[in-house]
């Protein structure tokens, strides 16, 4: 008990003595800043440039805590920032020595209504994911010379003007359920299941859901509902909620910016294609879906078709494992794309 009480009182001694800490407010704020605003601001809150670093191709710019002519009174604490450009966007990384300071930080973002596994983050403190709306915040733990560095990377999302989110193509830059809800409005993006063939299933996020805007979203990173693995375009997607309700989209308006839109008939495909391609047939597990060996305009491997059929009850077609997409227009047959699945290849 002694020692437990030892704890806390130097753990809380130690919140009141790393005053000279950055807010996390701050510190997203720094995310807009231009690169002069950068060191000025830096250079009064103690933080001086150190020089810059490659990574990965990334030009790092590297600041470390001490006096600066603007800012003498600092504390004894081990601090640094970093701060990274890429496509456009800033990533500012805050590295401090002091466990007390990134457990108060922490508190900062859960008390300002960030979203995060509650489960990990009692478990873990580094490689946890805060999110909320255009702001994130992921956290890092490296030993240096044996003892521990603490580090935040704040990110604050840009994101494109209305007018240039005309193609499918358009939404792979909306890559978490926050980034969604903080573009388009909470009203307009759901959280859903997904089911796949079999028993397997994935948490989702649906655009517009039950319109002819739908879009499904599958994560990479499920817990988190983050990183995009693939969007889902067109009718009777496995939604858990479509199930329990029986409303399935019927038309899609979203075109690919390839040209490929759910509804387009198998004709006008093949006319985008400027060449054949085949497709799964009905002895098939996977019945409809375009072979993705295609030699023409377009890429099947990042843009997945599926097919439907309005009159393929014959016997040629049920026993074909695959048809042939010239063949099946000349033979009459009324197919057309279902959905598409676009994949950010």
């Amino acid at each position: 008990m002694k020692r437990l009480l030892f704890f806390f009182t130097l753990f809380f001694y130690a919140l009141q003595t790393y005053g000279q800490g950055m807010p996390v407010e701050s510190l997203f704020t720094l995310t807009s800043f231009s690169p002069a605003k950068f060191d000025n601001y830096l250079s009064k809150k103690g933080f001086a440039f150190r020089g810059n670093d490659v990574r990965q191709d990334t030009m790092l710019k590297m600041y470390d805590y001490r006096r600066t002519k603007s800012f003498k009174d600092i504390d004894s604490i081990s601090r640094a920032i970093c701060r990274a450009e890429i496509k456009g966007d800033a990533f500012v990384t805050y590295e401090t020595a002091s466990l007390a300071e990134f457990m108060d930080m922490r508190s900062q973002l859960k008390s300002t209504g960030f979203y995060y596994l509650r489960e990990a983050d009692n478990n873990n403190l580094g490689g946890l994911l805060y999110q909320h709306k255009d702001l994130t915040v992921r956290t890092i733990i490296d030993t240096v010379d044996n003892a521990p560095r603490y580090s935040m990377v704040f990110h604050k999302k840009t994101f494109p003007a209305p007018k240039n989110i005309y193609y499918a193509n358009d939404l792979l830059t909306f890559t978490s359920h926050e980034y969604l809800v903080s573009y388009f409005g909470e009203k307009n993006v759901k959280k859903d299941i997904y089911y796949f063939s079999g028993n397997e299933v994935t948490k989702c996020s649906v655009l517009f859901l039950n319109t002819n805007r739908q879009v499904v979203f599958i994560w990479s990173d499920e817990a988190n509902r983050c990183a995009i693995s693939h969007l889902l375009f067109g009718g009777q997607q496995n939604l858990e909620s479509a199930m329990e309700s029986g409303k399935y989209v019927e038309e899609n308006v979203w075109a690919l910016k390839s040209g490929v839109r759910p509804g387009m008939s198998l004709m006008e495909l093949r006319m985008l294609n400027g060449t054949d391609f085949n497709f799964h047939g009905g002895n098939s597990i996977n019945t409809g879906a375009v072979i993705a060996d295609n030699q023409g305009k377009l890429d099947f491997k990042k843009e997945e078709v599926l097919l439907s059929c309005l009159n393929c009850r014959d016997d040629k077609f049920s026993k074909a494992k695959v048809m042939n997409a010239d063949d099946s227009i000349d033979e009459g047959r009324i197919l057309f794309v279902l959905s598409v699945i676009l994949n950010p290849l």
